[in-house]
């Protein structure tokens, strides 16, 4: 079922325990409909549409500590305790931001397709090119760019369509805003060092937004933690191989509800 809170959209449907998913740049909680489907049938599974995107489209995308304030307050509104707080790209960049902001609410967190550390002085030079770009000449050319990065070779073809009509919906002042964002969040790798709670990784090995040896580093820096590699897969492994995604968000689940925390 979908809700309004403070003109953020969100989807809720099933019941049991709470995992919340926040998507990434330029994307919509669509992305995340096919493990929703499944996951439903044991969880609690809240989809949102982050501010400035998707069905919230009309709100402004601010700094990432305030979208993770709001998703904290949504949340609130739901009464919901503690959450697996799960984030993919930029939806993971806030779910880093709000482990740091609201630790104890959160029962577990997981990275998907995404890092916990700042940009690196050249990520940061072109995300300052795209929004200079984007100023002067319109998205239509950085939405090309943007989409061939995102998924393996072999699904590109497949997914073309799909990609295009998700990412072009996506207003040139919410890109802008997302793009400053991003650029100038702060790494979160000693958030992840004292978190002392189940953190998932998940990187595609083809993925070239982030290399590997990031992911191991911020993996060995957690207390618990599991890395799951895929293979054949780029930046959107819900769409990519969602069967294979989905996988690992169960083996993390499961663990999860088995642990019990020492502190």
């Amino acid at each position: 079922m979908d809700f309004i809170f403070k003109n953020i959209a969100y989807s809720k449907v099933g019941t049991g325990p709470h995992l919340c998913f926040l998507h990434g740049f330029c994307e919509d909680s669509t992305i995340w409909q096919s493990l929703a489907d499944t996951l439903r049938l044991d969880y609690t599974v809240i989809c949102v549409d982050l501010p400035g995107f998707g069905k919230s489209s009309d709100l402004s995308f601010g700094t990432l500590n305030e979208v993770a304030k709001q998703i904290n307050e949504l949340l609130k509104a739901e009464d919901i305790q503690r959450c697996i707080l799960l984030g993919h790209s930029m939806g993971g960049y806030i779910a880093a931001a709000y482990a740091a902001l609201f630790p104890s609410e959160l029962k577990a967190l997981a990275l998907v397709h995404s890092t916990a550390l700042a940009d690196g002085s050249s990520k940061e030079i072109n995300r300052q090119k795209s929004i200079d770009f984007i100023v002067k000449n319109g998205s239509q050319e950085f939405f090309r760019l943007f989409i061939s990065g995102l998924v393996a070779l072999e699904h590109r073809g497949r997914l073309r369509e799909q990609l295009t009509a998700l990412i072009t919906q996506t207003s040139d002042r919410s890109i802008l805003a997302g793009l400053s964002a991003m650029k100038e969040r702060p790494s979160h790798l000693e958030t992840i060092a004292q978190f002392h709670k189940p953190i998932l990784f998940i990187k595609g090995e083809e993925d070239t937004h982030y290399s590997a040896d990031e992911i191991y580093t911020q993996a060995a820096a957690a207390s618990i933690c599991q890395l799951s590699m895929l293979q054949d897969v780029g930046h959107l492994s819900m769409l990519e191989n969602p069967e294979k995604c989905l996988m690992e968000v169960q083996r993390f689940l499961k663990f999860c509800n088995a642990f019990t925390p020492s502190i």
